[in-house]
């Protein structure tokens, strides 16, 4: 019963890449939170938390999609970032360089400051 809605929540779920690179993706997605969704149920089941199959089917089905869901987000992100920068790379090289042209001459006038100061101080 809890597979059906983890499989209705999750099946509209897709990522901005090609599609067989999207599942590939989504299928060690949905293995990392099946192996830690049994992990933690099994440690829930040891330390008396749940007892019964229902319980511990519920909980593997709320963990699981949990984790998985925040998987995905993260790995989404990723990938609209990835792509943004890719399609924009000059101009972020261009602000990268001006953030780094300004730093470096932020840091040349301290330098020039502190030695016509010192100079000052010992004239």
């Amino acid at each position: 019963m809890f597979k059906v809605i983890f499989k209705f929540l999750t099946e509209s779920l897709g990522l901005p890449i090609e599609w067989s690179y999207g599942y590939v993706i989504l299928a060690v997605i949905g293995t990392i939170a099946y192996v830690i969704a049994y992990k933690i149920v099994g440690n829930m089941y040891q330390i008396g938390v749940i007892d019964g199959r229902t319980q511990g089917s519920f909980f593997h089905w709320l963990i699981r999609f949990v984790i998985f869901a925040v998987l995905w987000a993260v790995i989404y992100g990723v990938i609209w970032v990835g792509k943004l920068i890719i399609a924009n790379w000059e101009m972020i090289s261009l602000v990268a360089c001006g953030i780094v042209g300004a730093a470096v001459l932020y840091a040349l006038a301290v330098f020039i400051i502190k030695k016509v100061m010192a100079v000052k101080n010992n004239a």
